[in-house]
């Protein structure tokens, strides 16, 4: 079978137009290879980075850890204290419970006791008056007894001057017993 040159043209044209078509192929081929090498570095670095971050998250985890089991050791210890402190409450509060039942024994003596008070505040009062009477009467006396004091003040003065008078009244009678010193 021979081929006409027309044929032979149209052949070329189609073997022109499917290697173009084969280039544009393969370079779609190489475009999406290196995309998806791109993207497989990108994926790569990006992989290595989380690495490199979660490495670092572990070491510094790492570091906290020690520090964090010394807290839960003061935690534990606080709260081993607060358990025992716990009990030593529920001690107190069953005394608490036991005694807490002299409560109205001691309302009701509380409340004798404000009566007592209010009979206590009357005698008080009545007391009080009394004191005021005294205090008036002590005051009477004390100016009294200062008149008294004045009065045997003037006494002593007049019984020193009659001493004085008696001294010279009983010159004779002294000049009288040493002429006869044996008379009784």
């Amino acid at each position: 079978m021979e081929l006409t040159e027309e044929q032979h043209i149209e052949i070329r044209q189609a073997v022109a137009y499917f290697k173009r078509g084969m280039e544009i192929r393969s370079g779609l081929n190489l475009r999406i290879a290196k995309r998806v090498t791109l993207m497989l570095r990108t994926g790569i670095v990006s992989m290595g980075v989380i690495t490199v971050i979660m490495v670092v998250t572990l070491i510094a985890f790492n570091n906290k850890l020690v520090e964090m089991n010394t807290v839960l050791d003061t935690m534990n210890q606080k709260f081993g204290s607060m358990s025992a402190d716990m009990g030593k409450m529920q001690v107190v509060l069953k005394q608490m419970d036991r005694n807490i039942t002299y409560l109205p024994a001691i309302v009701d003596e509380t409340s004798s006791m404000r009566d007592q008070v209010q009979l206590m505040r009357g005698d008080i009062g009545a007391i009080s008056g009394s004191v005021t009477n005294l205090e008036v009467n002590l005051t009477g006396i004390t100016g009294n007894v200062d008149n008294m004091t004045q009065t045997f003040r003037g006494l002593d003065n007049t019984m020193q001057h009659l001493g004085v008078d008696i001294n010279k009244m009983s010159g004779p009678s002294k000049m009288f017993n040493k002429m006869m010193p044996f008379l009784p």
